[in-house]
């Protein structure tokens, strides 16, 4: 008995030096590092409007070297002088302004009346580091699919739609860091349940939503 215990005396000692030994031998090894991510920014640029100048004389300057245009409802059929053309007065025009961030563009619309028309021009840069496409747009913040390529609007709330738009096909189009975009053109009507007093002064905004290339579209 007397040996027995001995031996397990001996045991648990040579244990506890096994035991030493092996936390002798553990370690730790640390990696760091540093990620830089990348940066999705675009921004609105050289905006122009196919009507634009001011007339002195609304309606009175005839005939006129600047004069407004008009279009069929729903851009529905091209015509001889295209899918839009020349009234003989100069009565309305717009403006465009584009926000000191870049992210929106606001457009104005000055005298406009039923049957008007404009078109509105722009490009988009990519002031970021990763190639990147535009997804969809926003007007008056909301969102309008750009597979969807006409829309009408209800500015007022009235339940009448006041105002229709149609935009080109280039969205999509890859846009790479210091890059520009192809031209995006909008074309725009007033509609006849415009009300009179809303067409003194109409006013939007666009905001243009983009992802990074591989994203596109988004929700596929």
């Amino acid at each position: 008995m007397k040996k027995f215990g001995i031996l397990c005396l001996a045991l648990v000692i040579a244990l506890g030096a096994l035991g030493v030994g092996y936390a002798a031998w553990t370690d730790t090894v640390f990696i760091t590092g540093t990620v830089n991510t990348g940066e999705l920014c675009m921004a609105f640029a050289d905006c122009n409007l196919l009507d634009d100048d001011q007339p002195v004389n609304p309606g009175g300057d005839y005939p006129t070297a600047n004069p407004d245009y008009t279009c069929n409802n729903g851009f529905a059929f091209e015509t001889e002088e295209g899918y839009f053309w020349e009234l003989d007065k100069n009565v309305a025009w717009g403006e465009q302004l584009i926000s000191q961030d870049g992210k929106t563009l606001e457009v104005t619309l000055h005298n406009a009346y039923p049957c008007n028309f404009n078109e509105l021009g722009f490009y988009v840069l990519n002031c970021g580091t990763i190639p990147l496409k535009i997804d969809h747009i926003l007007i008056n913040g909301q969102p309008f699919s750009t597979g969807v390529p006409y829309v009408q609007i209800d500015f007022n709330q009235d339940g009448y739609y006041d105002f229709e738009i149609q935009w080109g096909n280039n969205w999509g189009a890859q846009i790479d860091p210091d890059g520009r975009s192809p031209e995006f053109s909008f074309w725009m009507h007033t509609l006849q349940p415009c009300p009179q007093d809303q067409l003194d002064t109409l006013t939007f905004t666009i905001e243009i939503v983009g992802v990074q290339w591989n994203e596109y579209p988004l929700g596929s």
